[in-house]
């Protein structure tokens, strides 16, 4: 299991190489900016859209760029944050704990979370999806991706770095049942295979889904 000091610490160590490798991925990826350019389309005029575990910003740049210019950027490293406001000033961004939104009931129009949960366990996910689900509006989209399949996987370093933090894959079935046991409507729940040249070699599940 991660401890918060555990992801914090990764991701504060490798927030520059990070950001200066995935800046630019959307650009490789024709299946997510599919789903990011309808999600923009849909909420543009909804409240307030959250990117949760928004890392250097890239996701939240492309709902922007898209048209869904009330959005704020949430990510649990100060360091990630730093160099997502450094990449993009204009728009708003900061930290938070998605196991604990610092957010009244009802507040956001829609979430997004793209690779946000896969440092959890799946009773870490549950109380995650409590807390979207308690502030985000009735009718709000939420949108998802996470790595498919039953493993875990660890790693002691990233970007030739020293880290210490376990990757956690979800079975898409399992994810899908969590959510409607957290008050969530499936609209779509689909996997695609990884881009060879753009990411990480894993299966990539994506739900989008609507607060009941």
């Amino acid at each position: 299991m991660n401890s918060q000091e555990k992801i914090l610490n990764c991701y504060n160590t490798v927030a520059d190489d990070y950001a200066a490798e995935r800046w630019g991925e959307l650009s490789k990826k024709h299946l997510d900016t599919l789903l990011l350019k309808e999600f923009a389309a849909v909420n543009k005029d909804k409240g307030l859209c959250a990117d949760f575990g928004c890392g250097p910003g890239q996701t939240t740049r492309f709902l922007y760029d898209n048209g869904l210019k009330d959005i704020v950027g949430i990510d649990l490293s100060p360091a990630m944050i730093n160099a997502a406001r450094q990449l993009s000033p204009q728009i708003k961004f900061e930290t938070g704990d998605l196991l604990n939104i610092d957010y009244s009931p009802g507040y956001l129009g829609s979430v997004l979370a793209f690779y946000a949960i896969v440092h959890f366990t799946i009773d870490q996910v549950r109380k995650c999806f409590e807390e979207i689900n308690r502030v985000l509006r009735a009718g709000g989209d939420f949108l998802l991706a996470f790595h498919a399949g039953d493993e875990i996987m660890h790693f002691a370093k990233a970007h030739d770095k020293e880290v210490d933090i376990d990757l956690y894959f979800f079975k898409t079935d399992d994810i899908v049942a969590l959510l409607d046991e957290t008050g969530f409507n499936i609209v779509e729940a689909i996997e695609r295979r990884p881009h060879e040249d753009a990411e990480f070699k894993t299966t990539r599940a994506y739900i989008w889904a609507v607060k009941k």
